[in-house]
């Protein structure tokens, strides 16, 4: 925040990001002079001659720079733990205005705005000069304290900036050898990614797990458990970023906001209950304009034969990582019962935008703008695996659409690709998916409403007797396309009692879209199958 905070940056920001760093330089400091302890421990007592004084100097200069480079760390946590202090205190300043309003105003703290409560709306005529005249002290109280706070912490912003510039080094006179590249040029492929991470030495691969797991995280290319160790830190930075936030926005009265950050936070628990329970990796953690992207692994997908990549649809994000990561690991299941003596990967990919509602699904644009980062992904799986493998991408909804730009728009590193209730892949035909003839599947159960409305994604067609045309092209499971179909379980036609014992709502509106994962339906048995590379009966 170099530049000063707006007051949304204000609102949004995790005071506790800047203490985790200040801990990790005092930890620094502790190393820095414990090693210079160590050397000057390490003199030995009884060698003389020009030699032993040569190597003593060396010795000496040495402890002092360390004893140097750890005061600079001592002195960059003291300033970060200074910063994250005032952010803190202004954040509180923001609270207690809001509180002090009036309780028939509302707040948006996001904004520095007030506005009529649903209470003010049944006042008398008698009423409304008075309380005119309270929402203007309200306001100008509420101004007066956003302008205090956003200040207070703009000038801890550029005082913590400068104080930190100050701590850099003096550029050496005297030129250094070239370093590798802190980061791969712009464009790099997978290959690319992986021959300049493991070109790398280790002290500086390192260094960049700590100070930038957003770049190391990201990269497909770089070794599964170097980006998972990257990601676990972001994890727990946004994890507590989100509670914090949704406490802030419930002082405040933003009970929508509050719950979204914690619908957030409960989709990243998950992540990390599931991380905890071992044989799993995080491949990718960021925010996105939606709902948050998340690529996470159950089983080492560098090692095992088979791996399937599960892209969800419609509203996936990070709140909705429970049900997606429900369905990834059921496809896993049944894959391991076709080949027991096979090792599976199951990744959930929600490394894309998704259509927030049924109405942004009508467009194409997010499917396209999600294909090169799906296709950079597969890439990065064949890159990086340690021999053959047997990739397998299944799209389910409007992620079907995404596989299909994918897959025709450059190519996808699939050996099968698999479209469950699609609203159609952007092809005109299986051959344009540049997949092997055989190994295009598709399957809609009777009673999904894909097509119900012709055009939207919680709509598409179904199996054998609907309009072959929808808003995203053909609809892959009709005869024409050239898909191989395989059946589904109908599915009902109307909402039922859930059933805690499947990854589907049965209560919701088209629960049917989502019961191609329940126990013993022959949708998941093929999905399984076709994972595992085994023989499929149609």
């Amino acid at each position: 925040m170099s530049t000063g905070p707006a007051l949304r940056d204000l609102v949004t920001a995790d005071p506790g990001a800047w203490l985790r760093r200040a801990g990790t330089w005092d930890g620094l400091s502790r190393a820095l002079s414990e090693r210079a302890a160590e050397l000057e421990r390490s003199a030995p007592r009884s060698w003389t001659g020009a030699d032993a004084d040569a190597a003593a100097r060396d010795r000496a200069e040495q402890v002092r720079r360390l004893r140097d480079d750890a005061g600079t760390a001592t002195r960059a946590a003291q300033v970060l733990g200074t910063h994250a202090g005032e952010v803190l205190d202004a954040q509180r300043r923001l609270v207690l205005a809001a509180l002090a309003v009036h309780p028939q105003f509302v707040v948006d703290l996001e904004r520095g705005t007030l506005s009529a409560g649903v209470g003010a709306h049944w006042l008398g005529v008698w009423q409304l000069p008075a309380m005119v005249a309270r929402f203007g002290a309200d306001l100008a109280r509420l101004s007066t304290a956003v302008a205090d706070a956003v200040g207070a912490a703009t000038r801890s912003d550029h005082a913590t900036a400068a104080a930190l510039d100050a701590l850099r080094p003096a550029p050496a006179a005297a030129p250094r050898p070239v370093a590798p590249a802190a980061a791969p040029p712009p464009g790099a492929g997978a290959g690319a990614v992986r021959s300049w991470w493991m070109g790398l030495p280790e002290v500086r691969r390192e260094q960049l797990l700590h100070t930038r797991p957003d770049l190391v995280g990201g990269l497909d290319g770089v070794p599964v458990a170097d980006r998972d160790r990257a990601n676990r830190v972001l994890l727990d930075a946004e994890l507590s970023r989100l509670l914090s936030r949704a406490a802030l926005l419930d002082r405040a009265g933003d009970t929508a906001g509050a719950d979204r950050a914690r619908r957030a936070s409960a989709g990243l628990e998950a992540t990390r209950r599931r991380l905890d329970a071992g044989d799993a990796y995080l491949l990718r953690l960021e925010r996105g304009s939606t709902g948050g992207r998340l690529v996470l692994a159950g089983g080492d997908p560098e090692h095992a034969a088979h791996v399937l990549t599960h892209v969800p649809g419609t509203t996936a994000g990070w709140d909705g990582v429970p049900g997606d990561l429900a369905r990834v690991e059921a496809t896993r299941a049944a894959a391991r019962a076709a080949a027991p003596d096979a090792t599976v990967a199951a990744v959930l990919w929600t490394g894309y935008d998704a259509p927030p509602d049924l109405v942004a699904a009508a467009d194409p644009g997010a499917a396209r703008a999600a294909a090169g980062d799906l296709r950079s992904f597969q890439d990065g799986l064949r890159a990086g695996h340690a021999g053959p493998v047997h990739l397998t991408v299944v799209g389910h909804s409007y992620g079907s659409t995404v596989v299909g730009n994918a897959a025709r728009g450059g190519g996808l590193a699939a050996d099968d690709v698999v479209f469950v209730g699609s609203p159609g892949t952007g092809a005109g035909h299986a051959s344009e998916l540049r997949t092997a003839p055989g190994h295009v599947w598709a399957t809609t159960a009777r009673h999904d409403p894909i097509d119900r409305v012709p055009g939207v994604e919680g709509f598409a067609t179904s199996r054998g007797f609907a309009p072959t045309g929808l808003l995203h092209g053909p609809n892959p499971a009709a005869p024409g396309f050239g898909a191989r179909v395989f059946d589904s379980a109908p599915g009902s036609a109307l909402p039922s009692t859930d059933d805690p014992a499947t990854p589907n709502d049965e209560s919701a509106f088209a629960a049917a879209h989502g019961g191609y994962w329940d126990p013993g339906s022959p949708s998941l048995r093929t999905l399984g199958r076709i994972v595992a590379g085994a023989p499929v009966p149609l």
